[in-house]
């Protein structure tokens, strides 16, 4: 049975945390994109002003560093006023280094002297500023990742800016800036925190009240389908006894035709017999009475028919097993040029006595429409145990496959074919199954099941 309420359970709690998760990468990813834009917005002030009172002694130095001989240069070769503006940057405590490139792609100079000299032509920061844009690069650390380890370049905002006397002179060197944004780290991660850990406890209260609703709903889908069952159980005993009283009434009936009228026939049949030969002379009224008892065997015929199919005689006196095969020969004398095979692994006490009646009657059934719908000169008629289930197949193909549904069959729905009607109610009503399927174009293929 399908546990509404345990798969909901887990479905939604996954659900919460996949969302929390989802929105604490989203607000990561917008947090790292404004750390980027605050940063890159100070360097470039703080840069600009304090590089642009001194440009010429930066251009001066710039073009005294860029001979392919240079190999390094210290701090104090930086001209006066150049140092004292990059001695005010770093007393700026978010500043955490200084470099100056060359147009070569050397580095000048760098408040970390041991990079000073270092060839970094294939730096992307400084490939972009010397073509002269600005370029801004973070390493940004993140604190719940324990797999990202710790470097001293963490949450540092690199900024290259591109050196030259004029927008429209080249790009003679360039300035790189160092920013520690740590601090900016700290609160963007602690209002992610906050941010996550609100999300989930919404989220939580919100899988409370869909949970409470979902056992709400859950409980009234049970209060419905017990109803549901009731009345379902309800309808098969007001249908096993419709049919009980269906096949008594029937059973009465042919009871009476066959005890009563038939009998009541016969013994005005061997009356006339016995007394044609004393009437009158000229034997006028014997002729007469001579050709009326054939009229009486016919109608006598007739009304054994009738009781017969009404309710056969033989499933009480003999069983159903001998009754269907009585069936198979009564139909195969009416048509000569079928050939009925019958395939039964049962024996008679393992058919449960309120179905027999209703096998009989759907054999009967399926005969008929084998013989009225289809252009087949063989029947298969099967009756077999297959675990719990008591199944009865009616065929006009019998190599065709006998288990339904098969996938080469081409299924009809029995409910759209009034055909079908009769067998359909027989078996739902006794509590079974009915289906019908086609093996082929003109051939047809009954199932009917019952689990016992």
């Amino acid at each position: 049975m399908f546990k509404l309420l345990r798969f909901y359970s887990l479905a939604s709690f996954l659900a919460v945390l996949a969302t929390a998760l989802l929105v604490g990468l989203f607000y990561r990813q917008v947090a790292i994109q404004g750390i980027m834009t605050l940063a890159e917005r100070n360097n470039l002030a703080l840069a600009r002003t304090a590089l642009s009172s001194v440009k010429p002694e930066l251009i001066d130095y710039l073009n005294r560093v860029a001979q392919p001989g240079f190999a390094r240069a210290s701090h104090a070769s930086l001209p006066p006023e150049l140092a004292v503006a990059i001695g005010k940057l770093m007393q700026d405590n978010t500043v955490a280094r200084i470099k100056i490139y060359n147009q070569l792609g050397m580095v000048a100079f760098s408040t970390k002297t041991a990079q000073i000299g270092t060839d970094q032509r294939e730096n992307p920061g400084f490939i972009t500023a010397i073509n002269g844009r600005v370029a801004d690069t973070l390493i940004y650390h993140d604190t719940f990742n324990s797999l990202d380890a710790e470097t001293e370049e963490d949450n540092l905002m690199q900024t290259y800016i591109p050196i030259r006397a004029s927008p429209t002179d080249p790009v003679q060197g360039v300035f790189e800036i160092y920013t520690d944004v740590n601090d900016l780290v700290r609160q963007i991660e602690h209002t992610e925190f906050t941010v996550m850990a609100g999300t989930l406890l919404i989220l939580t209260a919100l899988y409370a009240v869909l949970l409470l609703v979902v056992r709400r709903a859950r409980n009234l889908i049970d209060s419905q389908n017990q109803t549901i069952r009731e009345r379902t159980q309800t309808l098969e005993i007001l249908s096993a006894r419709m049919l009980q009283n269906e096949e008594s009434s029937k059973k009465k009936i042919a009871t009476e035709l066959h005890e009563g009228l038939a009998q009541t026939l016969s013994a005005i049949k061997l009356n006339l017999e016995n007394n044609r030969q004393r009437i009158d002379a000229d034997g006028t009224i014997g002729q007469s009475m001579t050709a009326i008892i054939p009229m009486l065997q016919n109608a006598i015929e007739d009304v054994r028919t009738i009781a017969t199919e009404l309710r056969p005689s033989s499933i009480d006196d003999l069983g159903l097993l001998p009754a269907i095969n009585s069936l198979c020969h009564n139909f195969q004398q009416r048509h000569p040029g079928m050939l009925i095979t019958q395939d039964i692994s049962l024996q008679e006490k393992d058919i449960p006595a309120p179905l027999k009646v209703i096998l009989y009657r759907i054999v009967m059934l399926a005969l008929d429409d084998i013989a009225s719908h289809t252009t087949s000169d063989q029947v298969r008629i099967a009756l077999r145990r297959d675990g719990q289930a008591l199944t009865l197949l009616a065929d006009d193909a019998p190599s065709a496959p006998a288990g339904l549904p098969e996938t080469t069959l081409i299924q009809i729905d029995p409910h759209q074919e009034s055909r079908f009607a009769k067998m359909l109610e027989l078996t739902t009503l006794s509590g079974g199954s009915f289906a019908a399927a086609r093996p082929a174009a003109g051939r047809i293929l009954l199932r009917a099941a019952w689990n016992s």
